[in-house]
């Protein structure tokens, strides 16, 4: 694992034609951390025009993965729907983070998956 990762192709549509809150439009997260301790995650938002948004804290227990949605990232403000965004993921222990977005927007379900991008700068 490693302990600063890059997602770089963020974005939640609005329109979903799925059933809530299975088949919402979703960007996610799922993290790996195989340390035997918790894993500390810090998040920044970067958008094009806006400044970024820091402050989202996660966990991740020792052996565990947690899986969580960006929808569901509102404090300390909600990821913007219907606009691009980049997420870097900082975390205290070496950890492996992969991406999975879900567009609901049309009747026919597009899913996609990929390793988040790893850096160490």
């Amino acid at each position: 694992g490693h302990k600063k990762w890059i997602i770089p192709d963020g974005h939640i549509p609005f329109k979903s034609t799925g059933r809530e809150p299975d088949f919402l439009s979703q960007d996610k997260i799922a993290v790996l951390n195989l340390n035997d301790e918790p894993a500390i995650l810090k998040l920044t938002i970067f958008y094009r025009e806006e400044e970024p948004v820091e402050g989202f804290t996660l966990e991740v227990k020792g052996r565990r993965v947690r899986k969580f949605r960006v929808n569901d990232l509102i404090n300390p403000f909600p990821v913007i729907l219907e606009k691009d965004y980049s997420i870097m993921i900082e975390s205290d222990k070496p950890v492996i983070v992969q991406f999975l977005r879900m567009n609901t927007g049309n009747r026919n379900l597009a899913l996609m998956g990929t390793m988040a991008y790893r850096t160490d700068k």
